[in-house]
């Protein structure tokens, strides 16, 4: 670069003198000519060197302007605008239905048909002979007694009271069935007695030599002893 600069200011002279070779004494024209070519390609090289030197010397002073770099091409896609096309009207042909003829609605209902079910014949039933009834024994002899429970609510609220109960006794002496009679005017009292009495076991009432099974009565009495 510092080459460059120095060899550029008296570039004018020297170029001319070098451009200008010597003429030879007693010459003519045709001699000038032989002696620019006469150093060759060399000398075409070393010119054109300097035309380059003298040319960015001039551009970077600004006395000339450099040409311009070509922008890059650049491809720019235009859309088409596309064609416009009408809405295609659909016409929906006028179809014309038949009248349906519906058949008139009768006001009678038809009235149901009664079956009448054949009374069926009547079932032969066996023929039974009459339970003999039950006979009721007073007194009858218990051969063991289950004293009832007090119960603890009865305790409590100082319920005492005497009921009378109805004992069904069977051929065995079992009772099998127990009911109330008269009341001994708690219900927790009268459950207390009569699960007792289903516990006890009694002497079975006789006929015809046979035990049979009779009602009696049993009276069973509650009664506090601080009362």
């Amino acid at each position: 670069m510092q080459t460059t600069t120095k060899a550029s200011a008296p570039l004018a002279a020297p170029m001319s003198a070098s451009l200008a070779p010597a003429r030879p004494a007693g010459g003519d024209g045709g001699g000038d000519k032989r002696g620019f070519f006469k150093k060759g390609p060399v000398g075409i090289i070393v010119i054109a060197v300097h035309v380059a030197l003298v040319y960015a010397l001039m551009a970077s002073m600004g006395i000339i302007e450099m040409p311009g770099l070509s922008k890059p091409m650049e491809a720019v896609i235009i859309d088409q605008p596309q064609d416009q096309q009408e809405p295609v009207q659909v016409v929906k042909p006028d179809l014309e239905s038949p009248p349906i003829e519906t058949p008139p609605i009768e006001d009678t209902i038809p009235e149901p048909e009664i079956v009448v079910d054949e009374p069926a014949p009547a079932a032969i039933t066996a023929e039974t002979s009459p339970a003999p009834p039950v006979t009721e024994t007073a007194n009858m002899t218990v051969s063991r007694r289950v004293d009832p429970v007090y119960p603890a609510g009865s305790r409590r609220d100082g319920e005492q009271g005497t009921g009378m109960y109805r004992v069904l006794v069977d051929e065995k002496g079992r009772p099998s069935d127990v009911q109330v009679l008269k009341s001994s005017g708690f219900p927790r009292l009268d459950e207390a007695a009569m699960a007792a009495i289903r516990k006890w076991a009694f002497k079975p009432a006789v006929q015809n030599s046979q035990p049979v099974q009779s009602w009696t009565r049993v009276a069973v009495s509650f009664k506090l002893e601080n009362a």
